[in-house]
């Protein structure tokens, strides 16, 4: 494993592990960049080096399949509001295009995958390639694209304003223990926020639903695999089936596997090697170039 920053030096909040890949590759290895999740305040990279979850074997799995893994750090919310944390994820896209060489890595095969929080970051990074909006791309400069094959989101979150809703449509309390506020601690206010305010245009921008919706949004939105446990009582299963049947309402490749009995980041979505497989031959298939 090869740990850096791929923004400031020394910022450990933007920094990663890069796992090179275990089994044979052919030339530069594709590259999959993995978001953490942790409600966007709290969570690290390390999830990816070992958790109790076995959210590891994803990384080790893809690792055997010729991938190379980063695992990166964000910015989280109690340090900075949205769009800081998608901004810090399109700045490593950036950053590992513009040193695939150095890491062997090719630059036309880079797909990101998160879980929970980082689902939801994966997914928006899926929706805005090249968007052009120094809203959503940050100050990172322009040389580099932040377009991506694919993405894969792990019971990612789709719309931050309907999430106490969606609970309840799918049986469980509007409230839960581990969002304690997140929302609005991500976004700067709760929902509605106040006219003409820096949170209100964080809440108008940070929902993958909405560019998975519209053409004129996200024109050219990336692929997307969800995957959600159907007893998820934190981020419910309906945030990833609507998201899955906008896109495929819109022609653009996407899959949706739901996992019987699973609860939010539970044992069960890591650990069935069938599942990971079809996952990894998904994005498998996605390897042209993005632009092609």
């Amino acid at each position: 494993m090869l740990g850096g920053f791929y923004a400031e030096p020394g910022d450990a909040n933007r920094s990663f592990d890069l796992y090179p890949p275990a089994g044979p590759v052919v030339g530069p290895a594709p590259l999959l960049i993995h978001l953490h999740g942790g409600a966007w305040r709290f969570g690290d990279k390390s999830s990816l080096l070992y958790s109790d979850n076995g959210q590891h074997h994803w990384r080790e799995r893809l690792q055997a399949a010729g991938f190379a893994v980063a695992s990166i750090n964000y910015r989280l919310s109690h340090r900075s509001f949205f769009p800081a944390q998608l901004n810090d994820a399109k700045t490593a896209v950036r950053f590992f295009r513009s040193q695939a060489n150095e890491f062997d890595i090719d630059p036309t095969r880079i797909a990101v995958s998160g879980a929970s929080a980082g689902g939801h970051l994966a997914q928006l990074l899926a929706a805005t390639p090249d968007s052009g909006i120094p809203y959503l791309e940050g100050q990172g400069g322009l040389s580099e694209s932040t377009d991506v094959t694919c993405a894969v989101s792990f019971y990612g979150v789709s719309d931050l304003r309907s999430i106490f809703d969606d609970r309840m449509l799918c049986g469980f309390p509007a409230d839960h223990p581990d969002d304690d506020g997140a929302e609005r601690r991500l976004l700067g206010s709760s929902y509605p926020a106040t006219p003409g305010s820096p949170a209100e245009a964080a809440w108008a921008r940070a929902h993958p639903i909405d560019y998975a919706r519209s053409d004129d949004l996200s024109p050219n939105h990336r692929p997307v695999f969800y995957v959600h446990g159907d007893s998820d009582s934190c981020v419910p299963w309906k945030q990833s089936g609507d998201a899955h049947r906008a896109l495929r309402g819109r022609g653009i490749s996407t899959a949706l596997e739901i996992v019987p009995k699973a609860e939010h980041s539970d044992a069960l979505i890591f650990r069935d090697e069938a599942r990971i497989e079809r996952i990894i031959g998904w994005i498998r298939a996605h390897w042209v170039t993005p632009r092609d």
